[in-house]
């Protein structure tokens, strides 16, 4: 039987990744969790094959003209952008000491990504800043089939507010502080658990659960939640500064996650 492989952060590289901070944010978090950070750029097969018909047009900017599109420009451009991607990847991951990949598909980006991503992966993507840019295009897609996938999800802004900061998570969920609680000893920061009303304090649980895991238990802070909506989760942070945000999946502000990451300008992981 062969030993099983690295666990993996899969960076998306084909859709409006912010190729300078979205990368080493995801590199950052993939030495945090010792994970392999590896780059995957898919060719949109279905766009490829569009562009070698000879009805096929494109608007061109800033002219606004109608133009025959031209499928060897095309994947030209694309190799151009991988190649591109290929290097930021490198950089990042050197800079950072992360074992790092890269490799070119073709397909359907979201049926793709999805099916590379096993239970023990994480499977990053670019967080659009706009309502609109999350509602349509490539995105919903993409999203929803992360969200289906058997690994986590890490959501990236295409700006940062911070690289560092303490790390928050809506308690109540077991998977969810565990991840958080991993993470924020791993990062020398504190643990932010932001609380429902109606649930009892939760340090002295997660410190314990710290130590029978053998971990320094870190700094543990509280913030009360009103209610468990992405809104609530933002109200709760308030003027928090927190680097990173995890939620767990049964988390009701799950769907609202993409949102999430463009408001607070911080990395949102899902496990």
């Amino acid at each position: 039987m062969s030993a099983p492989g690295p666990h993996r952060i899969l960076i998306e590289l084909g859709q409006a990744m912010a190729e300078g901070e979205g990368i080493e944010a995801a590199a950052l978090l993939a030495r945090l969790l010792g994970h392999e950070l590896r780059g995957v750029f898919v060719e949109d097969e279905a766009l490829l094959t569009l562009a070698a018909h000879p009805f096929a047009r494109e608007l061109r900017l800033p002219s606004h003209a109608w133009s025959a599109m031209d499928a060897g420009a095309l994947a030209s451009g694309l190799g151009l952008a991988a190649a591109r991607l290929r290097r930021a990847l490198a950089a990042a991951c050197a800079r950072l000491g992360v074992e790092g990949g890269f490799e070119v598909r073709r397909g359907d980006p979201a049926a793709c990504l999805a099916g590379l991503c096993g239970v023990d992966d994480i499977l990053a993507l670019a967080a659009p800043d706009s309502a609109a840019g999350r509602a349509i295009g490539a995105f919903p897609q993409a999203w929803r089939a992360a969200l289906a996938s058997a690994g986590g999800v890490l959501l990236l802004p295409s700006r940062l507010a911070r690289r560092r900061g303490p790390v928050a998570a809506v308690a109540g969920s077991a998977v969810g502080e565990e991840v958080a609680l991993r993470l924020a000893v791993a990062a020398g920061e504190p643990l932010l658990l932001l609380t429902a009303a109606d649930r009892p304090a939760p340090e002295a649980a997660v410190a314990d659960r710290a130590r029978r895991a053998g971990l320094m238990p870190p700094r543990i802070l509280t913030r009360r939640l009103a209610a468990s909506t992405a809104g609530a989760v933002a109200e709760a942070l308030g003027r928090f500064e927190e680097g990173l945000l995890v939620l767990a999946r049964e988390d009701a502000a799950v769907e609202e996650g993409p949102a999430l990451a463009a408001r607070r300008r911080v990395p949102v992981l899902v496990r």
